[in-house]
Parts: C-alpha cells; sequence; structure tokens
C-alpha cells in the first residue's frame, strides 16, 4: 500500500516512470540514507500497477537482526512465493538462479528490490529477459549490474518538505510566525525526509505542543540527532548503517572531516587537514561519495549533510581523533595567517577611516592615525564602556548615535586596533562593512564583507578564507549606516543581519545606526543596545590641542582658540558632536575665528544631514536625493511653525496628507505616490520633522517639529527658498509670527536674506515696524518688537 503522506518528487516520479516504459527495465534509486529511496519505489511501484502484471514480488534486502539476507535466501523465498511445492522440496543452491528463472520466462513481472546492499546481492534477482521492471534502492549506486539505469535521489525542496511535514503532523502554518518556526523546523532537518517524518510524527503525537517547543529541543546541535528518533524511525541508526561499514581509515577521515571549519571543502583542505597527499585524500573523499556519506556535484567542492556532520561529529568525539583540537588550529593558521598578514599590514599603513569629516576638512594625509582620534564611548544602562569592554561580554551590539557623532569612526577604529593588536587578543581580525554598498537585496552580506575588503584595500579575499573567519576564528563584523539605507532596504537588511548572526554564531556582529531608526528586531534577537557618548569637555580640549598641534598654528593662534571657546561656544551640543567640532576647528584654521552666530551653527547641522558630505559618502536614504530631502523637511518645517499655537502636532493621518502636499508644491510630478515611503523615512529617522509617541489625550503616534531654535531655522530656510518677492517673505514671517511667535525664524530668515543680497534685511525690518504699528494683537506685536530689537 503506498504512503497516504507521500509528497512532491514530482521530477523523480516522472524520470523512474519514463525509465519503465522500456521492458525489460533494471533501475536502481539511490542516494543518502534518510533520503526517501523506498518511499518513492514504493510510490512507483504502485503508480505501475494498472499495467498488466502476472507477478509481483517484493524483498527487503536490508539489515535485520543483524544481519544481511543473502540472495539465495531471497531465491529461496521468491520460489516458495512462484512455486508453492518448493517449500516442501527445497531447490539446491546451484539451481535457484535457474529456476527462479524459468518460473518468471515468458511472464510480465514487477519486482521492488528494497534497501540493497551490493550488485552481487541482487544479480540472481533479476530475471534474464522478458517483460519485466525491477526497482532496485540502494545506498551505493550499483553501477555494475548489466543493464541497470541510475537514478540518484536527492534532498527535498524547501517548498517539499514543509509540505510533507504537514501532511505527516497534521498541521498547517496558517500565521506568519508559524510559517517562519517551520521553515525553522525544515531547515534543522536538512530536508532530509526521514527527518521531517520523524519531526512531523512528534507533532502529531504531541498536540499540545506549540511548534516552538520542538524547534527549541532541536536548535542545540550537540542533542538534535538523539532527538531525531520516534518509534522506529531514527536518524541516528540510519547514519550508522552506512558508517559502521566502512574500513577504519575511511571512517576515521569521515570523523575528522567534520571538524573542518568550512562548509565545502578540496581534497587539498582533506589533505592538510588529515595530514596526508592531496591525492590521497581525494580517493577517500571519493569512497565517501560513492556511499553517500559525502556529496559533490563535480568532484572539486565536498560537504556533508548537516545531520551527517553533526554524526560524524560525535562519532569523533567518541573516538578522541582531535581532543585539542590542534588539527583545526594548524589549518586556519595554514589558511588564514597569509591573509590576515596582509590586511592588517594594509589596515595599519592606510588613514584607518573612510569617514569623510566635513566638507571643510583639511582633506590631507594624517601620518599618524592617532593624531587626532579622541578614544570613544558607549553608553550602557547608565555606564560609560570602551568597545573592547562592551564586546567581551556581548556577542551582539547595536551602536546607535545621532548625525557626525562618529559611528563610522568608531567601526573603522576598531578594525585599526585589533589589527595593531590593541585589544589585548580578543579578535584575529575586525572588518568594517558599510551597508549603503550592498549593491542589491540579492547580494548576501558574505559577499559584501569581501566585496568591501576589496573596495577599501584592493585585498582580494577568497571566499573560503572567509568562511573560516568567520566559522573558524574570533572574527567580527561591523555592519555600520543601517540608517543609511532606504526605509524598505533597512527592514531587509535587518532580516539579513539577523540571519547572518545564527548562521555564524562563533562571529561577534556590531550594527551601527541613528537613534531613530526602527531597531526593534535587533532588540528582540539578542542585541544589546549602547549610545555612543558625545564628546566631554576634556575630549573637546584634547581633540583642538591635537588639532592646532597637526595643523601648525602658531602657540598664540592655539590659544586664541582655546580663549575664544571657553568666552563664547556657539552650543554645548555644538562642541560635544565630533563632526561639527571638527568643522568648527577647520573653519577657526581656515578663517581665523570662530563662527560668531548660532545660525552658523545651524548651517553646519543642515549641511551635516542634507547636503555634501551625503553625496561624499554617496548616501541615498530616500526616493530623492539629499539635497530635495532637506528642501522637503524645511517646508514641513514651515508648515509647523504655521500652525496656530495648541495645533503645532499632528496627526499620521494629517502628516501624510501635509507631506503629500508638499511633495507636489516642490515638484508637480511628487506627491502621494512618494510620500508613503517618506512617512516610513522619517518615522525611522533622526532629522528634525519627526514621530513622537503621544498626541492630544496621549493618543499617537503624531508628528512634530523639534522645540528648539534649529527647527526655526528650517523653517526660515524655507521662507527664503519660496521667496519670489520681498513682499512673499514678509508675508510669510508675518504668518509663522501670527501662529506661533517665530522670533529666532525671523531673525535667521534676515541673516539668510543678507546672504543672498546684503541689506535685505533692512527692507524685512521696514516692513515688520509698519505691521507693528498696524497690528492690533497684542501677542503678536509683542513677537515682532522683540524681532525688531534683535535685528
Amino acid at each position: 500500500m503506498p504512503a497516504r503522506d507521500f509528497s512532491g518528487r514530482i521530477a523523480d516520479v516522472e524520470d523512474v516512470e519514463t525509465l519503465a516504459e522500456g521492458v525489460p527495465s533494471v533501475i536502481d534509486i539511490y542516494g543518502a540514507p534518510g533520503v526517501g529511496k523506498s518511499a518513492l519505489a514504493v510510490h512507483v511501484a504502485h503508480r505501475l500497477l494498472p499495467r498488466i502484471w502476472d507477478i509481483q514480488l517484493y524483498a527487503d534486502l536490508g539489515e535485520q537482526n543483524g544481519e544481511v539476507p543473502t540472495a539465495e535466501q531471497i531465491l529461496q523465498r521468491f520460489l516458495a512465493d512462484l512455486d508453492p511445492a518448493t517449500i516442501n522440496i527445497p531447490v539446491g543452491s546451484k539451481d535457484l538462479p535457474q529456476r527462479y528463472r524459468s518460473q518468471l520466462s515468458g511472464r510480465s513481472c514487477l519486482i521492488l528490490l528494497d534497501n540493497a546492499q551490493t550488485a552481487e546481492q541482487v544479480a540472481h534477482l533479476i530475471p534474464g529477459s522478458g517483460n519485466c521492471v525491477v526497482l532496485i534502492t540502494s545506498r551505493v549506486p550499483l553501477a555494475t549490474l548489466e543493464g541497470v539505469s541510475l537514478h540518484h535521489l536527492d534532498l527535498m525542496s524547501r517548498e517539499e518538505s514543509l509540505i510533507l511535514l504537514s501532511q505527516v503532523s497534521g498541521r498547517d502554518w496558517s500565521g506568519a510566525q508559524d510559517k517562519e518556526l517551520a521553515h525553522t523546523l525544515v531547515g534543522q532537518c536538512g530536508r532530509l525526509p526521514l527527518a521531517l517524518r520523524i519531526a512531523g510524527a512528534i507533532l502529531k503525537k504531541k498536540r499540545h505542543w506549540p511548534l516552538q517547543r520542538l524547534v527549541d529541543e532541536l536548535s542545540d546541535e550537540r542533542t538534535r540527532l538523539a532527538r531525531l528518533a520516534e518509534g522506529s524511525l531514527d536518524v541516528r541508526s540510519s547514519f550508522e548503517i552506512s558508517y559502521r561499514n566502512l574500513p577504519d581509515k575511511t571512517a576515521r577521515a569521515f570523523r575528522l572531516l567534520s571538524l573542518l571549519p568550512l562548509t565545502r571543502f578540496e581534497a587539498r583542505h582533506a589533505g592538510v587537514f588529515l595530514e596526508m597527499s592531496e591525492q590521497r585524500a581525494l580517493r577517500i573523499l571519493e569512497e565517501l561519495v560513492d556511499v553517500q556519506l559525502l556529496e559533490t556535484t563535480d568532484g572539486i567542492l565536498f560537504g556533508y549533510h548537516d545531520l551527517l556532520r553533526l554524526f560524524a561529529r560525535e562519532r569523533c568525539q567518541l573516538a578522541q581523533d582531535d581532543p585539542g583540537g590542534a588539527r583545526r588550529e594548524h589549518f586556519l593558521a595554514i589558511f588564514t595567517s597569509d591573509f590576515l598578514e596582509a590586511y592588517s599590514t594594509r589596515l595599519l599603513n592606510s588613514q584607518w577611516s573612510e569617514s569623510n569629516l566635513t566638507n571643510f576638512s583639511l582633506r590631507r594625509r594624517i601620518s599618524d592615525p592617532d593624531t587626532l582620534y579622541v578614544k570613544q564611548r558607549l553608553v550602557g544602562q547608565d555606564s560609560l564602556e570602551t568597545w573592547l569592554d562592551v564586546l567581551r561580554k556581548n556577542a551582539k551590539v547595536l551602536v546607535v548615535g545621532g548625525a557626525g557623532t562618529g559611528k563610522t569612526v568608531l567601526a573603522d577604529r576598531i578594525c585599526y586596533e585589533v589589527a595593531g593588536q590593541r585589544d589585548g587578543g580578543l579578535f584575529d581580525a575586525a572588518f568594517t562593512v558599510a551597508l549603503r554598498r550592498r549593491s542589491d537585496q540579492h547580494q548576501s552580506l558574505e559577499r559584501l564583507i569581501r566585496d568591501s575588503v576589496v573596495f577599501r584595500h584592493n585585498l582580494i579575499m577568497p571566499s573560503e578564507t572567509l568562511e573560516l573567519l568567520l566559522d573558524g576564528r574570533r572574527t567580527l563584523i561591523v555592519f555600520d549606516g543601517l540608517d543609511e539605507l532606504t526605509v524598505s532596504e533597512r527592514a531587509r537588511v535587518r532580516a539579513d543581519v539577523t540571519a547572518f548572526c545564527t548562521a555564524h554564531p562563533q562571529t561577534k556582529v556590531v550594527v551601527t545606526s541613528r537613534p531613530g531608526t526602527s531597531t526593534a528586531d535587533f532588540d528582540t534577537n539578542g542585541f544589546v543596545r549602547y549610545e555612543l557618548a558625545l564628546f566631554s569637555s576634556s575630549d573637546i580640549h584634547r581633540y583642538l590641542t591635537r588639532w592646532t598641534s597637526v595643523t601648525g598654528m602658531p602657540p598664540q593662534s592655539t590659544h586664541r582658540l582655546l580663549e575664544a571657546l571657553g568666552q563664547s561656544a556657539p552650543s554645548a551640543d555644538w562642541l560635544s558632536n565630533p563632526l561639527l567640532l571638527a568643522q568648527l576647528a577647520a573653519v577657526y584654521e581656515q578663517y581665523g575665528f570662530l563662527p560668531r552666530k548660532v545660525s552658523d551653527l545651524y548651517r553646519s547641522t543642515y549641511e551635516l544631514l542634507f547636503t555634501g558630505r551625503e553625496s561624499l559618502r554617496g548616501l541615498r536614504r530616500s526616493i530623492l536625493p539629499p539635497q530635495e530631502l532637506g528642501r522637503l523637511v524645511c517646508y514641513l518645517a514651515y508648515e509647523f511653525v504655521t500652525r496656530p499655537i495648541g495645533m503645532g502636532d499632528m496627526s499620521s493621518a494629517e502628516f501624510l496628507d501635509t507631506l503629500s502636499r508638499t511633495l507636489h508644491r516642490l515638484h508637480p510630478d511628487w506627491g502621494a505616490r512618494e510620500a508613503p515611503e517618506l512617512f516610513r523615512l522619517l518615522a525611522e529617522s533622526d532629522y528634525p520633522v519627526r514621530q513622537i509617541s503621544g498626541g492630544f489625550a496621549g493618543e499617537g503616534p503624531w508628528w512634530a517639529l523639534v522645540r528648539d531654535p534649529f527647527g526655526q531655522y528650517l523653517a526660515a530656510r524655507c521662507i527664503v527658498d519660496r521667496a519670489s518677492a520681498a513682499g512673499d517673505v514678509v508675508t510669510r514671517v508675518k504668518r509663522a509670527v501670527s501662529a506661533s511667535g517665530f522670533v529666532e525664524g525671523a531673525v535667521y530668515v534676515a541673516e539668510l536674506l543678507d546672504e543672498f543680497e546684503p541689506n535685505s534685511s533692512a527692507k524685512l525690518k521696514v516692513s515688520l515696524q509698519r505691521e507693528l504699528d498696524e497690528q492690533s494683537d497684542s501677542g503678536v506685536r509683542e513677537s515682532i518688537a522683540q524681532i525688531l530689537r534683535l535685528l
């Protein structure tokens, strides 16, 4: 009777049935233990039944009670079925084959020989001629059988595996979470039908178990094989049959090679690991392929099925083949040391950070990378720690920091210090990977790491070297700049990084991003969140002292710079931001004075967020170019400052509508189509127009403009940007003043106007004086009077 839960294998069924169309035909279905050979053969046999068969025979040639049945025993049984008289009068062993063939002569027959061990075992069970189809299943291809057709049975596809798991367990995966867990379970079973049937049987028996329970039980590789047993089904026992028939030297190689930190390996790798010649290692690899304990598609790259690797490692541990891991360490040294030496040399002899600090930077090569670097610290649960302290105790870390706080500098600095062996031996290698350089969503993160090494250091990293570093060495990967991706890209990258951590549990991972970026997925997947600390007053003093030394400022200039900072620092927030501090120092070096106006600070901040630096680094956070995104934020800021007092915040629906209308105002072809994407970008970023939790009466989320003069500066840029005549400026300023005061904003408007046309602010002042004389609202009059005093 065919298995009721047989599923998939459509192509395999068609291929075997095609081979069975011609008669006589002998078909050997071979494959790895547990791959489903018997189920396929039985299924095809039942599909062939509608053809007229005089005789149907079946025999299990596998091991039973510790013994393998001989061809003579099977022939006696077949003859007893064909001629009951032979039960009482046994046929002599020499006459068995001839008597068997004579019974089948001229008759149509369908014969299924399951679990064949060798070609010799089945040779005499195949009729000599006639209308017959013989289906054989075996682990080893029986290529020496005369006229045999071989059909290799591989693993199920992921989709087929899900269907089989569902049919055996009697469950479906209706919810998104269950679908994800089912995919995980399929991966844990390695898409091996025997393992899937066992998992399905467990779920069928344990109806009260949620799917998560079984996934959790199979998550530990050390106990997975033991758990994949139910009733007469046992993955480990299935593997054991093939393993115990191996010659001693081949069995030892099978065990040892499971320790190789490579998913796929060549004969040269096996030779080094087994301490033998490449030619001899290749012969052993081919032996293991022949008995289906190793896989290869091209005879060059070899590998284990995931569960077979676990089985081999169990046997290796029991045999104590490499108890101290000396072979593994020796192998890693041979295949990674040359690359690591070249990588470290190039990193130490180059400017270690690719971060272009500012449009005003000196653009000079600093010979000593330590000259301007001020040690950065991370804030976690009210304590300041170095990156080294953080990574000693955490395997996965999320580092957040606002624009210009030095996230990329930290990422590159970590690699530099590891290369210079300043990490106390914590890591063998560290790599910074700029997420913005991912060419497309199909590029794996492993490929991105290799491409980053080429781009940054003009050094080729073979895929095998990366795999050895990720799974064999103490390696750190810093995925830099999640916030530098578009919103749609971020979600995929978050999922890919999580999958990367699962695939390479020995590798430590850091992700950097702005704090406004949605990072909840990381928080729920074991990442520990830290914030990049701003500069302290001592950091600022140390940085500027070093800057003046590097730039060759005379002592009096250095003194004036530090004195000027002490007397009139534009903003503590400005000085504590490393990028803005660098801009300040560069301006001072170029012009000999510090920016005297707060608007200079805001201009620098605006440029940091939206203009030159974004373009220089190749950032594309949104569907709009950085400059247009900046204009959009300015226009939205104006929408906020012109809302009446008490109505500053917007609901999400109102903000989306405002965003759509503002986009259309900027460009006639933009609007409702682009608005949702930009809405998500602003919601996941730390721009001055941002989403807040809670609005009126605790509802939310709502949208607001930052509650400081920077928001008014942005609105002022919008007013000047939209000005086609002086009257337009006055009208918009009056509107903002009437709605929200806009005192600082009006001053910024005047300063911005003067940049384009000297003395333009005087015209604005005259217009505002006239408005003051005519204005009846006392609140508006007070705001205008304050503006006039400041102009």
